[in-house]
């Protein structure tokens, strides 16, 4: 089972804001979320490298599934065969 997610979070710590890309990673046989650090909140770069940090996770995902499905189909029409 493939299980595709990720976002953008702020978190705050020591009371200023920080922006984080989240995303799932299989770590020691179990899905779970990741936070990569982006930068301050407060600083306009942060948005943008949190944005491209999700176009390239879907991207990403989207390779993935479209990989998975040809191999499959690949194996369901050798079956038929």
């Amino acid at each position: 089972m493939m299980q595709i997610g990720c976002g953008i979070r702020t978190k705050p710590v020591k009371g200023r804001d920080y922006v984080y890309f989240w995303h799932y990673e299989t770590r020691e046989g179990r899905r779970r979320p990741v936070y990569d650090y982006v930068g301050p909140a407060r600083n306009p770069d942060s948005s943008r490298r949190a944005v491209e940090a999700m176009e390239a996770y879907a991207r990403k995902a989207i390779d993935e599934a479209r990989r998975r499905l040809q191999a499959r189909r690949a194996a369901a029409f050798a079956t038929v065969r």
